[in-house]
């Protein structure tokens, strides 16, 4: 901002110059060729601080308003007003003025009746700044844009006086400085109305407010370097301007000793200010103790609230209590939290995040709550399922998080409740193997590996029901005409449990299952077998030859179930007859050197197969047996290729 006499200078200078613009762009061709120049000059100057298209409009305007028929004064005070807007900016900048420029003032006087334009378009010019100034409220330099709008003319500037202001301020005559700057010093601005600067006091309590509000809003206690820095200059400002105050020029000059009165009041204020500043943080830390005694307690919602209340009373106090608040209230929050939703990772995040929290033994209590109830939801969702697979991976699940308990957690009350969990568990397993062996075959395998202590009898119960379970599926499965899996069964209950009685029994019903399996898919006709002579009464005699270069294997299913293996003929061919195998007798199959086995079964009937295992083999036979006590049975099978 220009000082008063600085501002209306330069606006002179700006209206002579756009003055003498207008000018040579009137004259135009007719003029000179220093016309061109000073124009030239004057451009390049004002590009200082205009745009270059708003330059070249204001020069096309010119012209054009200036060169047009019919032209007048009022276009050439318009033109002079732009031209003072683009030069007068510039130099109030600070550029340097090209000397032709600077020396306008002094050369010749143009006319009369052309001053008479630049005359009054710099009226309009300092009106205009007048009006600026009293809108920004700086009557100094209202009052020099109003004397040189009045100078030149201009119709609503009045001329005025000089105003000078006093050299003392009666109002605050006898006001000693010292004090004054004590006052403010508090920081409620008690040293302006010891002044009588009501105002100012007014602003200084309104800012000093505002600047608490946003203090506490913006969570001062976490950076009180910056604040008390802050509330240092503000207060220190204050400090000054009180003691400005009191002194010439804007009061009389006071000496001597210090009044008593207003320095006891002073100090007074001081001290109940520090005092009060005190008991506002023993407030604070009182507060955050009453706080934490309900944390201790357990009573997270009432220490919930007591830490809100620190945050929101107690922020500006520029000590840790705030700090402290919102880190132990997370504690409590998680907690009841992690209670809310009762699953064990809220714990286990709890106690990873709180090792020392005052609430590490309620955390641990929940965390083993939480570990037993899953282990008994997952138990029942077991019992529920109809996947075997799935109730032994649940099975799994549920005694992995007893187990969490009794290990993390020994001598509880959830730690005493999971021996009876665990044979709950083993008794209802058990009990499903009498009716859905297949079911729990999975549950039983896993159950019978838990090494818990605990679990030591159910685990002997478990194992001791599995070979039951095994061979009872197998059986059902049979039934079911399910004879993979059946085969599968039988095998690992004739591997797993050699000792026991029903083996025997297991491998006649494993080649029963095998034996259907394959007669329910595509076979051959094996040819009927025919009575060649007798045998031991209630025995039926069965010799079968193997008059083909494959190793056969017979399977037969009856009054009992067996396998009987016949080796490959080295010196057998394939045949090119019609069947592909059929049963000879005498001499046309068979002979000496020809592999042959003979069996004893008992009378009955028998479903048998014929099969090889070589690759590329004939396909496998089957077909039923009829045989009768003392009966002899004999039976030669041969491999054929056929044509056509």
């Amino acid at each position: 901002m220009p000082s008063p006499s600085e501002g209306p200078r330069l606006l002179s200078l700006a209206a002579t110059i756009a003055h003498r613009t207008v000018l040579a762009i009137e004259r135009g061709e007719g003029g000179t060729s220093t016309d061109g120049a000073f124009v030239v000059q004057v451009i390049a100057f004002v590009r200082h601080g205009a745009d270059l298209g708003v330059l070249d409009e204001i020069l096309i305007a010119t012209r054009d308003r200036l060169t047009r028929p019919g032209r007048g004064h009022a276009d050439r005070i318009r033109s002079i007003l732009d031209w003072i807007e683009l030069i007068y900016p510039v130099l109030l900048a600070g550029h340097p003025v090209p000397a032709r420029l600077d020396a306008l003032p002094a050369a010749p006087d143009p006319g009369p009746e052309a001053d008479a334009a630049r005359r009054e378009a710099l009226g309009e010019a300092a009106f205009r700044q007048m009006a600026a100034a009293q809108r920004r409220g700086d009557g100094d330099q209202e009052l020099a844009w109003q004397r040189l709008a009045h100078e030149n003319g201009h119709p609503l500037a009045v001329a005025v006086s000089v105003r000078r202001r006093p050299m003392v301020d009666l109002s605050v005559r006898g006001r000693d400085p010292r004090i004054a700057a004590l006052l403010n010093g508090s920081g409620v601005a008690a040293g302006y109305l010891y002044l009588g600067r009501w105002k100012r006091a007014v602003v200084a309590l309104v800012a000093t407010t505002l600047v608490l509000w946003f203090a506490a809003a913006h969570s001062a206690s976490q950076s009180p370097g910056f604040w008390v820095t802050v509330a240092v200059l503000g207060v220190g400002a204050t400090t000054f301007d009180a003691w400005r105050l009191a002194r010439p020029p804007h009061a009389a000059a006071v000496r001597g000793r210090l009044p008593r009165r207003p320095l006891a009041t002073a100090a007074t204020l001081a001290l109940l200010i520090v005092a009060g500043f005190v008991g506002y943080q023993a407030a604070g830390r009182s507060a955050l103790a009453d706080a934490r005694a309900a944390h201790a307690a357990g009573d997270c919602p009432a220490a919930l609230a007591e830490y809100a209340s620190v945050q929101a009373r107690y922020e500006l106090t520029l000590t840790s209590v705030t700090a402290d608040a919102r880190a132990d209230q997370r504690e409590c929050r998680d907690l009841l939290a992690a209670e809310a939703y009762s699953e064990p990772e809220d714990f286990d995040a709890q106690l990873s995040r709180y090792p020392n929290g005052l609430l590490l033994a309620r955390a641990r209590a929940g965390r083993a709550e939480a570990y037993l109830q899953r282990g008994r939801t997952f138990h029942t969702m077991a019992d529920d399922q109809t996947d075997g697979a799935r109730a032994a991976e649940l099975r799994r699940k549920a005694v992995a998080d007893l187990q969490e308990v009794l290990t993390d957690h020994p001598g509880t009350a959830q730690a005493a409740a999971v021996p009876s969990d665990l044979e709950t568990a083993y008794a209802s397993v058990i009990a499903k193997a009498q009716g859905q062996p297949c079911r729990v075959l999975d549950e039983l395998t896993y159950l019978g590996t838990v090494s818990l202590p605990e679990a030591k009898a159910g685990a002997a119960r478990a194992r001791a029901a599995h070979p039951d379970a095994l061979y009872d599926c197998g059986l059902k499965e049979i039934a079911a005409g399910e004879y993979d899996a059946a085969i599968g069964h039988l095998d690992s209950f004739i591997t797993d449990y050699p000792r026991d009685a029903r083996v025997g029994q297991a491998r006649q019903k494993r080649i029963a299952a095998e034996v259907a399996k394959i007669t329910a898919g595509e076979t051959g006709d094996i040819a009927p077998l025919e009575r060649t002579g007798s045998g031991p009464s209630g025995t039926a005699i069965v010799e079968v030859v193997n008059d083909s270069p494959y190793a056969l294997e017979i399977l037969y299913s009856g009054p009992v179930a067996d396998r009987l293996t016949i080796p490959a003929c080295a010196s057998c061919q394939v045949r090119t007859t019609t069947p592909l195998l059929g049963g000879y007798f005498g001499t046309t199959c068979g002979g000496t050197g020809v592999p042959a086995r003979t069996v004893r079964l008992k009378p009955g009937s028998y479903q048998v197969v014929v099969q090889t295992s070589a690759s590329g083999g004939p396909r496998p036979y089957s077909g039923s047996w009829k045989l009768s006590g003392g009966a002899r049975y004999d039976n030669c099978y041969y491999a054929s290729r056929t044509f056509g």
